[in-house]
């Protein structure tokens, strides 16, 4: 993408904080829809914080497992166990615009990461079902070679976009 100013960059990042508090409740969403996201956050150390984030001030997006409850932190600051970090907001946009697939970003070296990296992959597989429930089937099919299969519909990931908290033990919601 082109550089156009610092208004062009502060509404990327603008439209960035937006894209990660949906892609934050997202993650929580999924994990109350999909027994597959949710046994891939169990695999996750008690206590584990992840963050995504965009360098160098950019927005940020937590979660913490803690006591079998993945819980959305929102964009405030946490000391992360898994940190990864976008290099730029022009390399995050594509992927939170669903103009590329997570693994694509990752292939391309777009984002850095620090902490587990067993961790690291469990939540790209997440972010990849995730992509599945927020992106319209266009969308996902435009950019994910193989998209997962989604255990429930469209408004019913959106619906369950309000709770901040997903219990990774027992029934879907």
């Amino acid at each position: 993408m082109s550089d156009r100013g610092w208004r062009t960059k502060r509404m990327r990042k603008a439209l960035a904080a937006v894209v990660y508090t949906v892609l934050g409740r997202g993650l929580v969403a999924s994990a109350r829809l999909d027994d597959r996201v949710r046994r891939e956050v169990r695999t996750w150390p008690d206590g584990t914080v992840v963050t995504l984030r965009i360098a160098p001030f950019g927005p940020q997006t937590s979660w913490r497992v803690s006591g079998g409850t993945l819980e959305h932190l929102g964009g405030g600051d946490a000391r992360a166990d898994l940190l990864v970090t976008f290099k730029s907001v022009d390399d995050a946009i594509p992927l939170l615009l669903g103009m590329q697939g997570v693994l694509a970003a990752f292939a391309e070296h777009r984002a850095t990461v620090r902490g587990d990296l067993a961790v690291a992959m469990s939540l790209v597989r997440c972010l990849h079902i995730v992509e599945g429930y927020l992106f319209p089937d266009i969308v996902t099919r435009r950019i994910l070679p193989h998209p997962a299969e989604r255990r429930a519909g469209h408004l019913r990931a959106y619906g369950a976009l309000v709770h901040r908290t997903a219990a990774l033990e027992g029934a879907t919601s």
